[in-house]
């Protein structure tokens, strides 16, 4: 389940939540709640509406019995009420060169394509993370769908050098980005 799946006003958040532990507790089932990071954050006191609503994700996981996993990109900023209340933490480091090979040529082995051993190679160099790969993977396909041509390298070159470009002007600082874009 994504957290965005719960809503945006205290009361939609508390009763999906509560309504989802409940369910998961009696099927005895594990949640995984994916981008949980809007409720791990540090609060602020600008942040009124979002600091309530961490503060109802607390007490609601304070009466639960469930397992619950939550995915988050943003551990530098967790807030301090959820350190004392993480039992596991596990970290995943980037992925090696060998690893990344591994992600790229699992996608494509589902996929008609005609991408050589070598360009599968020179993908892995990339510093991807799963996820960054799935989402080329796709957008790669589609351009090639909507080219009604065959899924090839040149379709993942394409969609791989205009996120190379996002990923570098996300770098730039602001005064530099106004420049590029107004």
């Amino acid at each position: 389940m994504a957290a965005g799946d719960l809503g945006r006003d205290l009361l939609t958040v508390e009763t999906k939540l509560r309504d989802t532990l409940e369910m998961c507790t009696k099927w005895d089932a594990i949640l995984l709640l994916d981008e949980a990071g809007v409720f791990l954050e540090q609060r602020s006191l600008r942040e009124l509406e979002r600091s309530k609503l961490v503060s109802v994700f607390l007490r609601v996981l304070e009466s639960s019995e469930c397992i619950l996993f939550l995915t988050t990109n943003r551990v530098q900023t967790f807030d301090a009420a959820f350190q004392s209340r993480i039992h596991i933490s596990l970290d995943y480091p980037k992925l090696s060169v060998a690893s990344r090979l591994t992600v790229w040529s699992n996608f494509l082995a589902s996929l008609k394509h005609s991408i050589t051993d070598i360009e599968v190679g020179k993908l892995s160099i990339m510093d991807l993370n799963g996820r960054q790969i799935k989402n080329i993977l796709k957008t790669a396909q589609l351009l090639a769908r909507r080219q009604s041509q065959p899924f090839d390298y040149d379709h993942i070159r394409k969609v791989v050098d205009g996120t190379q470009h996002l990923h570098n002007s996300s770098q730039l600082t602001e005064r530099e980005r106004t420049a590029i874009y107004c």
